[in-house]
């Protein structure tokens, strides 16, 4: 090859290489404009919001055919069939699933020991890594007493023939928490109508009061469509949330009361940092429950320990909320009635319970 021709060859690869790096610059360029789109404006695709979330079909809210309610208190029936009954020799007993289910096993010791007590059978506990597997133990007998979170009750009722009976409770008895809005504490914004034309920090898809209740109550009470009426963002936690809008980052956030309260009490937030606009309904914490099927005789003895539990000096304070002492008795009929509203997504005016103050 002559030099000219060495020369143009160079030039040539020199350019296409300038090319390709160009190529590439404009390609990252577009995907970070991009990114930054979804940040400010995440419901680009409008179609695919609702879908995204499941508010475009209803979830089931009645009991599966399988299971009788002759009591109307919308929980499965014991069988009346003897033959039916599960008494097992161990009773298998498993916390709200999560990945790090092992420190659970752990802290929850305590508890296992008092049922192995008052039940006289020995009590096991079970890991489970995801709620879709702790519901299909409840299915198949490999689950006999657990404690399901708040979303995941309805299905675990209707579906898996959970019956709820108890959540963590304060020495009064009072439980739950409400789903609030807050603004930083100089923000023009005094209701969630103000909203429109402005930005909420959500915490994440799955999170009942971070997400899911705040998205279909501002629809339903307020007439605010995600698909255009205000702009959401990902938070990925509550912590973030509340620090986010102390901060002044985020125009409105929506978190949980008690994850609230738990801030201002450590002092990451001050009092006068945030206001909050809307609190929901009261929705009820985890719910403690046994198998529909469970023996008669065993499951009276679990409810009785569950209610006689006191939490207070034993490993199980780290993983409740604050002033929680113990276990009330619950409804599911009554305390899950706002979660189920939400899950079918015919909300009747949700009731306002304060519109001022941090908490």
């Amino acid at each position: 090859m002559s030099e000219t021709e060495q020369s143009g060859a160079k030039g040539l690869k020199f350019s296409m290489t300038r090319l390709m790096v160009t190529i590439l610059v404009v390609i990252l360029i577009a995907i970070g404009a991009y990114q930054v789109g979804l940040q400010k404006n995440p419901q680009v695709d409008s179609s695919r919001t609702k879908r995204i979330f499941g508010l475009d079909k209803p979830r089931p809210t009645m009991l599966a055919k399988i299971y009788a309610d002759s009591d109307g208190d919308m929980v499965a029936d014991s069988p009346q069939e003897p033959g039916r009954w599960v008494d097992p020799q161990a009773i298998l007993f498993s916390y709200v699933a999560a990945p790090n289910s092992q420190v659970y096993e752990k802290a929850w010791q305590p508890l296992v020991e008092h049922l192995a007590q008052v039940t006289g059978k020995p009590v096991q506990y079970v890991r489970f890594e995801s709620a879709r597997d702790q519901m299909l133990a409840l299915r198949e007998g490999r689950l006999h007493v657990t404690a399901v979170n708040t979303g995941n009750v309805p299905e675990a009722v209707n579906l898996y023939g959970f019956v709820p009976i108890a959540t963590p409770a304060k020495e009064d008895n009072s439980h739950g928490y409400t789903m609030t809005i807050i603004v930083p504490a100089d923000s023009t914004i005094t209701s969630p109508a103000d909203l429109s034309g402005h930005s909420i920090a959500f915490t994440d898809p799955g999170s009942n009061s971070g997400c899911k209740a705040p998205m279909v109550l501002l629809m339903s009470d307020f007439g605010l469509d995600p698909d255009g009426d205000y702009h959401f963002v990902f938070s990925r936690g509550h912590e973030q949330s509340i620090a986010g809008v102390a901060q002044g980052r985020y125009e409105a956030a929506a978190v949980a009361s008690d994850m609230l309260d738990r801030a201002k009490a450590r002092g990451d937030i001050k009092e006068t940092d945030v206001r909050s606009i809307y609190h929901s309904e009261q929705f009820p914490a985890a719910a403690v429950g046994y198998i529909y099927n469970l023996k008669p005789e065993l499951a009276e003895k679990v409810r009785q320990g569950l209610l006689d539990f006191k939490v207070q000096d034993s490993s199980i304070t780290q993983e409740l909320a604050e002033g929680v002492v113990g276990f009330a008795p619950v409804s599911y009929k009554d305390d899950w009635a706002l979660v189920r509203r939400i899950d079918s997504n015919v909300i009747p005016s949700a009731k306002a319970v304060g519109t001022s103050g941090g908490g």
